[in-house]
């Protein structure tokens, strides 16, 4: 293990921070665990392993009580933070002044402490059945260019998640933890190439988490495959989990999703560590995918190893 990388998800009480680290974790089945969550006390800590790195994401409580210790303690807490996960609940609009003033606290300090510290900002709860949906889209936006005309000295990566959509929750993570090595570029060039080589639809790289450490997709994703699509990410989500919790092996071979798409799961042991290729494809491009796969999978083992 190389490095410990501190995490610091802050924001309002009743923002969602605890939910999106309880869906990270279960992955599926999870709704019934964010109906019966309490309010963090203080701060909760959630520990996991990303690559060589062990990840320590800090839950802190958002409820008045304990924002006014946060600030008058601001080193203890703040101190070494690697990320700042930032989460605002978008269908709290008559709140955002309040949240804005809690970033405002938190990135003063950093400022103070000369700490070039990434935030990704995410504008959480974005449901399917968001209701006003116009309203408070108009509202982020805003909300938005204040956030960006005030703190254009830090490096900020806006998200949209919701607990609905368990492929945000993934992506929030990981575009988090992909910052902090250059390889990280090199491996979404070269799945941005194999993914024209294969004509697939989706290229993504998990780690035996289910963390994404790389991912591409097709510019074009058709309308009427586009469902299909993103329940077929979802399923191997799901796999991943299974093989975590039951010691599940099975062979990863094709899946038939719908009437035009194939998913593909394929596993690969690189030192010591276990890593899940997945791919969605047509149908009538899969005999050309597996002879071109091999390649890749020599290109991929030779960015993989060094982060190993």
């Amino acid at each position: 293990m190389d490095d410990l990388i501190k995490i610091i998800i802050a924001g309002l009480d009743n923002a969602g921070k605890t939910s999106i680290l309880t869906a990270l974790d279960k992955k599926y089945d999870f709704r019934k665990d964010i109906i019966s969550l309490t309010p963090t006390i203080r701060v909760e800590y959630h520990a996991t392993e990303f690559l060589r790195n062990r990840v320590v994401f800090w839950d802190m409580g958002g409820q008045e009580k304990y924002r006014e210790i946060y600030e008058k303690k601001q080193d203890i807490y703040f101190s070494g933070t690697d990320l700042l996960l930032f989460v605002i609940d978008i269908q709290d609009t008559e709140r955002f002044d309040t949240t804005l003033e809690y970033l405002d606290m938190i990135l003063q300090n950093f400022l103070k402490q000369k700490l070039e510290v990434p935030l990704i900002i995410t504008f959480h709860k974005f449901d399917p059945d968001i209701h006003d949906a116009e309203k408070i889209i108009l509202a982020v936006n805003q909300l938005r260019e204040r956030i960006i005309n005030k703190y254009h000295m830090f490096k900020i990566l806006f998200q949209q998640t919701s607990i609905y959509d368990i492929i945000s929750i993934v992506q929030l993570i990981s575009y988090g933890l992909s910052v902090f090595d250059e390889k990280f570029f090199e491996l979404s060039t070269l799945l941005e190439n194999y993914l024209e080589e294969f004509k697939c639809k989706s290229l993504i790289l998990f780690d035996k988490n289910g963390i994404i450490i790389s991912e591409f997709y097709s510019s074009i994703i058709e309308p009427q495959i586009y469902i299909e699509f993103l329940e077929s990410i979802k399923e191997h989500l799901f796999l991943l989990k299974r093989m975590q919790e039951e010691e599940y092996e099975a062979a990863c071979n094709f899946s038939t999703i719908g009437n035009e798409l194939l998913s593909y799961l394929h596993k690969i042991e690189i030192g010591g560590q276990s890593f899940f290729t997945s791919v969605i494809i047509q149908e009538n491009y899969k005999d050309a995918f597996l002879e071109k796969f091999s390649d890749f999978l020599i290109d991929l083992r030779a960015l993989l190893e060094p982060l190993v």
